[in-house]
């Protein structure tokens, strides 16, 4: 059992370290007031969790499960949308505001993938199907890395349930993640007739008809963004969020989502020529989909509120100078050091305030 602690002194206020006397003294008052803050706190946890890490594996392991995840998903909407051409533009235009310059739609041949090429005519053949089952599982495994990842931001370190129920979270998690591009195909055709209906009772212009119709997508879009969000971190990841911080951390994650959304669109947009548009389009999604997966991650930092972390000065607190300096069966003695009974990391031994060791076990 551990032994009571005294809490750690509050942060000074930030007027209070700006008028600290003494240059260096208000140095040391800010670095303290900046320490203690949300923001500061969330980036040390997106830190110390390996968030730049985790981010970089997981948008290199989505550039890889792409076409698997696409081919499934295009296949399923092809056979239930059938030859409706419209549909189809407006489900590919979606896909292409998610994931900008990915699918070559009517109006602009210069996307990376033709949406016809990923429909396989061989579905019910036993290669047709074992290749769809590939690719739902390719997916499923990328929900289920993205959901361990949102874990670790809130120190969530294993679900302890039934590995088919895990299984069925990440099942979910994939169906959500395309229902959501599915209610945004939809959604933005509702937008376009809500505004062809606007215009014509109201005899609105062109300019009022198109700012009403953007409004509403981008709307729309926090909305669909915010339920991605609360259905990977409540339902995939299996995490209890306060309600006040779910709330603000859903509203930060749309607006950060639709400003890349914004800026992604308009950099593949910007580029002329077949050739660097296609290679704009490739830049843009491997840069986007890694700057969305940093933003889920901080987010969830953020949304954990954790409390600032304990700097670690003294070799000696956590064995750095012995051989070995980790907890091993090699060395039965390490067993007996401070170590976290489910990753086996070693705990620092810390100080307590009359200055004797935390001997925690």
């Amino acid at each position: 059992m551990s032994p009571q602690r005294t809490p750690p002194r509050p942060a000074p206020r930030l007027r209070a370290a700006l008028t600290t006397p003494g240059v260096l003294q208000r140095a040391r008052a800010v670095a303290t007031w900046w320490t203690g803050t949300r923001v500061a706190r969330a980036l040390s946890r997106y830190g110390a969790r390996n968030g730049g890490v985790l981010a970089s594996g997981l948008a290199l392991t989505t550039l890889l499960s792409l076409t698997a995840a696409l081919t499934l998903a295009w296949t399923v909407l092809m056979a239930v949308l059938g030859a409706d051409q419209e549909l189809r533009d407006a489900v590919a235009s979606t896909v292409n505001a998610a994931l900008p310059g990915l699918l070559r739609t009517g109006s602009d041949a210069t996307g990376l993938v033709d949406p016809d090429s990923l429909v396989r005519s061989d579905v019910w053949s036993l290669a047709g199907a074992l290749a769809l089952a590939v690719a739902a599982w390719s997916a499923i495994s990328l929900v289920g890395s993205l959901a361990s990842s949102i874990r670790a931001m809130f120190g969530v370190v294993s679900l302890p349930e039934n590995g088919l129920l895990t299984l069925g979270r990440n099942a979910v998690g994939a169906a959500g993640l395309a229902a959501g591009l599915a209610a945004g195909a939809g959604a933005g055709i509702l937008m376009d007739l809500l505004g062809d209906w606007t215009m014509d009772r109201l005899g609105a212009g062109m300019g009022a008809g198109r700012l009403f119709i953007q409004a509403g997508s981008h709307l729309l879009a926090l909305v669909v963004d915010a339920a991605v969000l609360l259905l990977l971190v409540r339902v995939v990841a299996g995490v209890r969020v306060p309600g006040p911080d779910l709330a603000w951390g859903l509203a930060l994650f749309s607006a950060a989502a639709l400003v890349l959304r914004t800026l992604g669109t308009a950099a593949v947009g910007a580029v002329k020529g077949p050739l660097l548009t296609t290679a704009a389009s490739l830049v843009t999604l491997v840069l986007w989909i890694h700057l969305l997966v940093r933003v889920v991650l901080t987010v969830s930092a953020w949304m954990a509120n954790p409390p600032a972390a304990t700097p670690v000065t003294r070799p000696a607190a956590v064995h750095f100078r012995e051989r070995p300096n980790y907890v091993t069966m090699t060395s039965p003695h390490t067993l007996d050091w401070p170590h976290h009974p489910v990753t086996g990391e070693l705990l620092p031994e810390l100080p307590d305030p009359d200055g004797e060791p935390d001997q925690r076990s």
